[in-house]
Protein backbone atom coordinates (compact mmCIF):
# COMPACT_ATOMS: atom_id res chain seq x y z
CA UNK A 1 0.00 0.00 0.00
CA UNK A 2 1.30 3.46 -0.86
CA UNK A 3 2.11 5.86 1.94
CA UNK A 4 -0.20 8.83 1.32
CA UNK A 5 1.70 10.98 3.81
CA UNK A 6 4.94 10.60 1.84
CA UNK A 7 3.19 11.37 -1.42
CA UNK A 8 1.57 14.40 0.22
CA UNK A 9 5.03 15.64 1.27
CA UNK A 10 6.27 15.17 -2.29
CA UNK A 11 3.41 17.26 -3.66
CA UNK A 12 3.91 19.96 -1.05
CA UNK A 13 7.67 20.09 -1.66
CA UNK A 14 7.25 20.42 -5.42
CA UNK A 15 4.58 23.09 -4.98
CA UNK A 16 6.67 25.06 -2.50
CA UNK A 17 9.83 24.80 -4.59
CA UNK A 18 8.54 26.92 -7.45
CA UNK A 19 12.05 26.71 -8.80
CA UNK A 20 13.50 26.58 -12.26
CA UNK A 21 13.91 22.83 -11.81
CA UNK A 22 10.13 22.42 -11.51
CA UNK A 23 9.58 24.66 -14.55
CA UNK A 24 12.10 22.66 -16.56
CA UNK A 25 10.44 19.41 -15.52
CA UNK A 26 7.02 20.76 -16.51
CA UNK A 27 8.28 21.41 -20.01
CA UNK A 28 9.17 17.75 -20.51
CA UNK A 29 6.65 15.78 -22.49
CA UNK A 30 3.75 14.36 -20.48
CA UNK A 31 3.08 10.64 -20.69
CA UNK A 32 -0.20 9.36 -22.10
CA UNK A 33 -1.28 8.43 -18.56
CA UNK A 34 -0.40 11.85 -17.15
CA UNK A 35 -2.49 13.48 -19.87
CA UNK A 36 -5.42 11.15 -19.18
CA UNK A 37 -5.35 11.99 -15.47
CA UNK A 38 -5.25 15.74 -16.13
CA UNK A 39 -8.07 15.58 -18.67
CA UNK A 40 -10.21 13.42 -16.36
CA UNK A 41 -9.80 16.04 -13.60
CA UNK A 42 -10.66 19.05 -15.76
CA UNK A 43 -14.08 19.66 -14.16
CA UNK A 44 -13.40 19.47 -10.41
CA UNK A 45 -9.62 19.21 -10.14
CA UNK A 46 -10.05 16.59 -7.42
CA UNK A 47 -8.09 13.36 -7.05
CA UNK A 48 -8.56 10.65 -4.45
CA UNK A 49 -6.06 7.91 -3.66
CA UNK A 50 -8.09 4.87 -2.71
CA UNK A 51 -7.45 1.41 -1.36
CA UNK A 52 -9.58 -1.28 0.23
CA UNK A 53 -8.67 -4.44 2.09
CA UNK A 54 -10.38 -6.65 -0.49
CA UNK A 55 -8.14 -5.38 -3.32
CA UNK A 56 -4.37 -5.16 -3.46
CA UNK A 57 -2.70 -1.81 -3.98
CA UNK A 58 -3.80 1.79 -4.25
CA UNK A 59 -5.47 3.47 -7.20
CA UNK A 60 -6.36 6.96 -8.39
CA UNK A 61 -9.91 8.26 -8.77
CA UNK A 62 -10.89 11.56 -10.32
CA UNK A 63 -14.52 12.47 -10.83
CA UNK A 64 -16.33 9.21 -11.49
CA UNK A 65 -13.33 7.55 -13.14
CA UNK A 66 -11.36 4.91 -11.26
CA UNK A 67 -7.96 4.17 -12.76
CA UNK A 68 -8.22 0.53 -11.77
CA UNK A 69 -8.45 -2.76 -13.65
CA UNK A 70 -9.27 -5.76 -11.47
CA UNK A 71 -7.64 -8.10 -14.00
CA UNK A 72 -4.39 -6.13 -14.36
CA UNK A 73 -2.66 -4.66 -11.28
CA UNK A 74 -0.11 -2.98 -13.57
CA UNK A 75 -2.86 -0.65 -14.82
CA UNK A 76 -3.42 0.98 -11.41
CA UNK A 77 0.34 1.02 -10.73
CA UNK A 78 0.99 2.84 -14.01
CA UNK A 79 -1.57 5.56 -13.24
CA UNK A 80 -0.33 5.89 -9.68
CA UNK A 81 3.16 6.45 -11.08
CA UNK A 82 1.77 9.08 -13.47
CA UNK A 83 -0.02 10.73 -10.53
CA UNK A 84 3.24 10.86 -8.59
CA UNK A 85 4.94 12.46 -11.59
CA UNK A 86 2.22 15.12 -11.79
CA UNK A 87 2.88 15.89 -8.12
CA UNK A 88 6.59 16.26 -8.87
CA UNK A 89 5.76 18.62 -11.73
CA UNK A 90 3.79 20.81 -9.33
CA UNK A 91 0.44 20.17 -11.03
CA UNK A 92 -1.14 18.50 -7.98
CA UNK A 93 -1.16 19.56 -4.33
CA UNK A 94 -2.21 17.61 -1.24
CA UNK A 95 -5.34 18.88 0.52
CA UNK A 96 -5.77 16.38 3.35
CA UNK A 97 -6.90 12.84 4.04
CA UNK A 98 -7.05 11.10 0.67
CA UNK A 99 -7.80 14.30 -1.27
CA UNK A 100 -5.41 15.93 -3.73
CA UNK A 101 -6.24 18.89 -6.01
CA UNK A 102 -4.94 20.42 -9.20
CA UNK A 103 -2.88 23.55 -8.63
CA UNK A 104 -3.47 26.69 -10.69
CA UNK A 105 -0.90 25.54 -13.24
CA UNK A 106 -2.46 22.07 -13.08
CA UNK A 107 -5.87 23.46 -14.02
CA UNK A 108 -4.28 25.48 -16.82
CA UNK A 109 -2.57 22.40 -18.26
CA UNK A 110 -5.69 20.26 -17.74
CA UNK A 111 -7.88 22.72 -19.64
CA UNK A 112 -5.31 23.09 -22.40
CA UNK A 113 -5.18 19.32 -22.90
CA UNK A 114 -8.97 18.95 -22.76
CA UNK A 115 -9.34 21.70 -25.35
CA UNK A 116 -6.87 19.94 -27.66
CA UNK A 117 -8.87 16.71 -27.34
CA UNK A 118 -12.10 18.55 -28.24
CA UNK A 119 -10.49 19.92 -31.41
CA UNK A 120 -9.65 16.43 -32.66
Amino acid sequence: MINIELLAKLCKTAFAAGSKAVETYRKKKLSKEEKELLIAAVQTGEFLLLSVEQLPGTWVRTGSKDFLNHNDPAYAATYLEAFRSLCERGYIIYEGGKLFMLTGSGFKKSRQLAKNVEKK
